[in-house]
């Protein structure tokens, strides 16, 4: 039993386009279908679905007409009951291609025009296309060459779209024929040479030497006598290993016409006498007419009557069969009639379109809404969460912010009070010891004798002048402030880092009396200053900045003035909601400790800030 693979395989080697204007199947093989017709009657157990791939090959890979019309009727026979449309439309396409080989061109198109049509309900673009280039065949055959553009122009603009490039390549050669039968060579050579490269890329011989043959009879038309001769006798030799011989005889037939042109008879009677042999081999009505015309005219111009007048009867013959006027009317009536069903379809078509497009637009209207819907809802919620994400991000610096605050003030209070213990202990260490040590020096020399000791009353001047020293020093670093430590060390420290760091000249002048504020009242003056540096820091743009303290002992109250020459602002703004948090705390501040502030601030002159805090009304829990 043949394994199925092998027919699977085999399957794959189907249907090849027809070329120039009649079909060459390129699978034509008439040894392998004479072998797997005997694989077919040796094997009539196998399944349908086998029997099936046997008959398509065979009806594919014969040469005969005849045979064709055989295999394809009983594979249609087997068809019957079943599905199988792809079946279908092959066996009525290949049946259209037969009938046109034996010159009954209305049968021809009547199959070709029923496998369009299945093919077309049934999606089948590329069988529909192949349907269309074999119609274009028949009305070429007939040499309605306009009608084969038509179709032939259908079958590119599908393959265009959705065919390989062997099945593009063989339908610019068949659309380039009938430009050329049409005399428009120049659009015939573009696809030609259009084909060429594809053919090439795909390594398909036989495409190569009908590109080769067909664009040689261009040449011929175009006045290039030998590349033309040239071309044609390349694509028979190119053409007779691949078995096609309906290609060579129709090129022999075209040598015939193109020697009887040059006057080289004998060549002429050579090339057709082949081309006739071949026709009449493989019954091809067509080749055979072309062939016995020429003949008759070729022997008539030798002056062999008898022959003349015999290849004459013969074309006569095969003419009255292949073409008369019932038979052009007919096509034309079946192409009406096709077109008319096509068109029938393409209204139902655009109706369902139509119908489809109003669901769509209705579909795509209610996406759109609920779309809107969806996307202001999300907005929404986004607006909020964002909203809320900002409220939560305040909180988050406001604590933040306290908890700085908070530390910078434990940090300083801490350096305050480290430095007043410091002086403290220093101050003891210099009345306690160093100023009882100095007292006992000055015993000891006043009780030697001032003639013993050279320079006794310089010694005891130092003395005295040492001790001095040591207790005025004592007792001022025991009084609190003193150029070294406190505030006014600390916003020394200050001004000196803005102008390091930040590249802005800084004023500071401080009148304070010394002991007269506490560590945890300068602690307050010295966050009030800050906070206002880091205002004009963050927003002046000034390149110049003064910061003054005074302090006024009859009123117990501390003024403190801070100048830029910065851009200013609207001071309206300072209590409304678009002042900043940290102003707002300011000003909270000192009129909370019973103090005032104002501000005076213009672009040309910049910003003047004066505050004026009453030191008894500190409250040292507000820090």
């Amino acid at each position: 039993m043949i394994k199925e693979g092998y027919f699977v395989r085999v399957l794959g080697l189907l249907f090849f386009i027809v070329i120039l204007n009649v079909p060459k199947s390129v699978c034509q093989n008439q040894s392998e279908a004479d072998s797997l017709k005997i694989v077919l009657e040796q094997n009539r157990g196998i399944s349908d679905s086998l029997r099936m791939i046997l008959l398509s090959v065979i009806m594919v890979k014969s040469s005969s007409p005849d045979e064709v019309l055989k295999y394809s009727a009983m594979l249609l026979d087997e068809l019957k009951d079943k599905k199988h449309i792809e079946y279908r439309v092959r066996a009525h396409r290949v049946r259209g291609v037969a009938y046109r080989q034996k010159g009954h061109l209305e049968s021809s198109l009547k199959s070709l025009f029923l496998s369009v049509k299945l093919a077309s309900d049934n999606q089948l673009s590329h069988d529909e296309a192949k349907g269309y280039l074999d119609i274009a065949a028949t009305y070429t055959s007939n040499n309605q060459f306009k009608n084969a553009l038509l179709y032939e122009n259908k079958a590119l603009k599908i393959l265009r779209q959705n065919g390989t490039k062997e099945q593009l390549a063989i339908n610019l050669i068949n659309t380039g024929y009938s430009y050329y039968n049409l005399n428009l060579m120049d659009s015939a050579l573009l696809l030609y040479n259009e084909a060429e490269p594809i053919f090439d890329s795909i390594d398909l011989d036989i495409g190569k030497a009908y590109t080769i043959g067909n664009r040689a009879l261009v040449y011929w038309k175009q006045g290039k006598y030998i590349t033309a001769e040239q071309d044609l006798l390349q694509a028979i030799e190119m053409l007779e290993p691949l078995g096609d011989q309906y290609g060579i005889a129709d090129y022999h037939n075209q040598l015939g016409r193109f020697y009887t042109e040059q006057k080289n008879i004998e060549a002429a009677i050579n090339h057709t006498i082949q081309a006739l042999d071949l026709a009449k081999s493989l019954d091809l009505k067509e080749q055979i007419r072309d062939a016995t015309q020429l003949l008759s005219q070729l022997y008539a111009e030798q002056d062999d009557y008898a022959k003349a007048f015999e290849f004459q009867n013969q074309f006569i013959a095969y003419k009255d069969s292949i073409e008369n006027t019932e038979t052009t009317k007919e096509m034309a009536d079946l192409r009406t009639e096709f077109e008319v069903s096509l068109r029938e379809k393409e209204i139902d078509l655009l109706e369902e379109r139509q119908l489809l497009n109003r669901t769509y637009i209705i579909i795509a209207i209610i996406m759109l809404v609920f779309a809107v819907v969806v996307l202001l809802y999300f907005r929404q919620r986004f607006l909020n969460t964002r909203l809320i994400a900002k409220q939560e991000r305040k909180q988050h610096d406001e604590k933040i912010r306290n908890l700085l605050s908070s530390q910078e003030t434990k940090t300083l209070q801490s350096m305050v009070k480290g430095q007043e213990s410091e002086r403290k202990r220093l101050a003891q260490e210099l009345h306690n010891h160093f100023g009882s040590l100095l007292a006992t020096i000055k015993v000891n020399i006043n009780g030697i004798d001032e003639n013993a000791i050279p320079n006794h009353q310089t010694l005891t001047k130092l003395i005295d002048q040492a001790c001095n020293d040591i207790r005025n020093t004592s007792h001022e670093l025991n009084m609190g402030i003193s150029n070294d430590f406190g505030l006014v060390s600390a916003l020394k420290e200050l001004t000196d880092h803005l102008q390091t760091a930040n590249g802005i000249k800084v004023e500071f002048s401080a009148s304070i009396n010394k002991g007269c504020i506490q560590s945890e009242d300068e602690i307050i003056i010295y966050r009030i200053i800050q906070e206002l540096v880091s205002n004009v820091l963050k927003h002046a743009r000034a390149t110049r900045l003064s910061i003054c303290l005074t302090y006024f002992i009859e009123e117990n109250l501390m003024n403190i003035l801070v100048l830029d020459n910065g851009q200013g602002f609207d001071t309206q703004i300072i209590n409304s909601k678009k002042s900043g948090i940290g102003l707002k705390s300011l000003v909270a501040l000192i009129q909370g400790l019973n103090g005032e502030i104002s501000f005076d601030s213009n672009p040309s002159s910049g910003t003047t800030v004066n505050i004026d805090l009453p030191m008894n009304s500190f409250n040292h829990e507000v820090i």
